[in-house]
């Protein structure tokens, strides 16, 4: 494949390039701006074997260049600190000299040589691009992901100073942030908790057993976001060699002292967490000029300059990049990450009503699966269909006893609801074993009780606070683990069923409220709207009438 990317970058020759990435062939006429590149590199693809899953199998599909130039872009632009990108007005924007819509100062004042219109690239530069790129694809593929992520960060970031300081200077401490997050090996212990919580906590604990104490300690630290702060320090102060502070610092301008390197790597996070949480600005030291300085000073605090942080933490990740090990192969399946490939949940026709495989832990997908064919069913959309559930009913009915309790209520909940929406000779059989648990078990209060009384046409017997309670559980257990989630139809209906039981008790403010849960969380609906509008006490509130099509009313 081949194609043209933009850059200010000039070479010193006009010969071709090789990297392992591809290869570049600077075009002639310099006198053009920004400067043409000319890159080409092979797709190879691997073939699609023919394997459960696989829409289309045994064909090769190109992703296009367009992906792959993207990265190439990133990389070069990151290794040869210049301006890359497949994108003419982009490179011809960062390059103009202009100062942006919401910054003080043009990007070329602010960080030296990186916008300049024409920058000259060195035969050392262009051999670190040979060295780093190879380096790169010869990473696993997990760090090679992770690199990746933050090579577009910081890219992305260099090309925000045009246009946001503040997000600019946040995506540079975060491209480094996040490589400590996920490689920096830390394990968390109770000393790199914040030292305000350890000291609430340690208060509270006086007094308590000491293994109890320890108990509620580890059980912090496992939940808790460990020191995000330190770790980031210290993972940019371990991947900053002695040779930053030599060679390296010898064309900078008040270059970084490592005796003050953690001082000002903290100041650097906490203006991150400020702009993040509260879009605080840059001090002026920052975001005003001041000779491509690398540090500067506001009272006795040294702030790293943007110019400073953006050469920090590129060289924090060339040293994180060029410390990993490489490899020649390894067994990675490619197919979910290509390009135009989507992974996107099948109807559930086609797996609910299938009893093979583990059925164990199926139960809450297969009740779920079965409510939005109900629910598509009742409204009557086009293409609505109801599996047969007799053959996994039948299957489960085996195990469903022996089951955990949060396993086994599902299939109790789509054994009844399955039962309640077939005529009955195709009712599903229950066992003896079943029924016990169905009587036992779908007698208290829960979500699946009432769903179950929603399609019997019965009114719950609990106290109409057991009710509330059980509604208000289901919407805050949801999105768990073991949570269930229901169709909108089925949230407002349970809503309205509420909304009833208030209105027979005289409740009226308890089931106006009731009736705007349902609105709210059924946004849009026309007739829970004009409920909501045209509500009298004396007229009962019956969930079909409202929410259902007029042919699904009887």
């Amino acid at each position: 494949m081949r194609a043209a990317l933009y850059t200010n970058a000039v070479f010193q020759r006009e010969d071709v390039v090789e990297t392992v990435i591809g290869s570049f062939q600077p075009t002639s006429g310099r006198a053009r701006h920004p400067h043409v590149v000319t890159c080409e590199f092979i797709e190879r693809m691997e073939s699609v074997t023919d394997e459960p899953g696989v829409l289309v199998a045994g064909t090769l599909h190109s992703s296009g260049a367009e992906p792959y130039l993207e990265d190439i872009s990133v990389v070069v632009s990151f290794a040869l600190d210049c301006v890359f990108t497949t994108d003419v007005d982009l490179a011809r924007r960062l390059t103009s000299g202009e100062r942006g819509i919401a910054t003080r100062a043009t990007p070329k004042s602010l960080v030296c040589k990186f916008f300049d219109r024409e920058l000259t690239r060195t035969a050392a530069d262009i051999q670190f691009l040979v060295e780093f790129s190879e380096h790169l694809i010869g990473l696993s593929r997990k760090t090679f992901l992770g690199v990746m992520r933050a090579l577009r960060t910081y890219v992305t970031a260099m090309h925000r100073i045009a246009d946001d300081l503040e997000l600019a200077y946040t995506l540079l401490v975060a491209s480094v942030e996040a490589l400590a997050q996920d490689f920096d090996g830390h394990e968390g212990d109770w000393e790199s908790v914040d030292q305000r919580k350890r000291d609430a906590v340690d208060t509270a604990l006086q007094g308590a057993d000491e293994t109890v104490a320890q108990r509620v300690r580890d059980a912090l630290v496992s939940v808790e976001h460990i020191a995000l702060a330190r770790r980031f320090r210290e993972f940019a102060i371990n991947h900053t060699p002695p040779e930053y502070f030599r060679r390296r610092a010898e064309a900078a301008v008040r270059p970084l002292a490592k005796a003050d390197m953690r001082e000002a790597l903290a100041l650097a996070y906490q203006l991150r967490s400020r702009y993040v949480h509260q879009l605080t600005t840059l001090p002026s030291v920052i975001s005003s000029p001041s000779g491509y300085a690398e540090i500067a000073l506001a009272g006795r605090e040294i702030y790293l300059t943007v110019q400073g942080l953006s050469r920090l933490m590129r060289s924090v990740i060339i040293d994180f990049v060029m410390r990993q090990p490489c490899i020649a192969r390894e067994p990675y399946d490619y197919f979910y990450e290509r390009v135009g490939v989507v992974c996107m949940p099948l109807d559930p026709r086609y797996w609910i009503a299938r009893a093979d495989g583990n059925l164990q832990a199926a139960g809450r997908d297969k009740l779920e699966g079965f409510l939005q064919q109900l629910a598509s069913s009742l409204l009557d959309k086009a293409n609505a269909t109801r599996s047969d559930m007799r053959p996994v009913l039948t299957a489960a009915a085996e195990i469903v006893p022996a089951l955990e309790r949060h396993l086994r209520r599902p299939y109790l909940t789509l054994h009844v609801l399955f039962n309640l929406s077939v005529a009955p000779d195709l009712q599903a059989p229950t066992p003896r074993d079943i029924d016990a648990l169905l009587k036992s078990e779908l007698n208290e209060p829960c979500v699946e009780m009432l769903l179950a009384n929603l399609f019997a046409g019965s009114q719950v017997t609990w106290k109409i606070e057991e009710h509330q309670a059980a509604l208000d559980s289901y919407i805050a257990r949801r999105s768990k683990k073991n949570g269930l989630r229901l169709p909108r139809l089925f949230e407002a209906a349970l809503y309205l069923e509420l909304a009833e039981r208030h209105r027979t008790a005289g409740a009226l403010e308890a089931c106006l409220e009731a009736i705007a849960c349902a609105v709210e969380n059924h946004p849009g609906l026309a007739k829970l709207l004009e409920l909501e509008r045209t509500f009298q006490a004396s007229v009962a509130i019956a969930w079909r009438r409202v929410l259902l099509p007029p042919a699904e009313l009887g």
